[in-house]
């Protein structure tokens, strides 16, 4: 059933937006991403640096790492998305969420991992994204870059 403040599908009560995409090309991909995105938008912090979905997380890190993690997994869908020349209207929300998180006077500041850090684990799907979607880094300024380079280069070859 569609939650209708959210827009969400909770439950198998009702058909999950996946099933309404058939995927038979790139377009129908892109869309897929799409909708896999679109449901995260009320969800974003003010400074759009978290994401904190409704409900319990059931994880054992922080309420601060889970919320970076609701903003930095998702990224994954959009760097391909973006990469493979899709657009998607909601790419500021995490290029401001990226300019927010790494910015260590920013209160939505993602902190710096600590050992076995879930912050590490997403990592990752930052890195990919810089990677493969150069329309983020190039939103970037000189000051932001500096900030990402220091969140991701942290001495973590050093942590556990």
């Amino acid at each position: 059933m569609e939650d209708p403040k959210t827009g969400l599908v909770l439950g198998y009560n009702g058909a999950h937006p996946f099933s309404k995409v058939h995927l038979t090309d790139r377009s129908s991909v892109q869309e897929l991403l799409r909708t896999l995105l679109d449901p995260l938008e009320p969800f974003f912090s003010p400074q759009k640096a978290r994401v904190k979905v409704p409900g319990a997380t059931a994880v054992r890190f922080d309420q601060a790492a889970s919320e970076v993690e609701g903003i930095l997994r998702p990224i994954w869908g959009l760097a391909a998305l973006l990469a493979g020349g899709g657009e998607y209207r909601g790419t500021e929300w995490w290029i401001q969420g990226i300019k927010s998180g790494t910015d260590p006077e920013n209160l939505e500041y993602w902190g710096f991992p600590r050992d076995n850090d879930q912050r590490m684990v997403e990592m990752c799907p930052f890195g990919f994204t810089l990677a493969v979607a150069p329309t983020i880094w190039e939103s970037l300024s000189e000051t932001e870059r500096v900030n990402v380079e220091n969140w991701l280069g942290n001495s973590i070859n050093e942590k556990k």
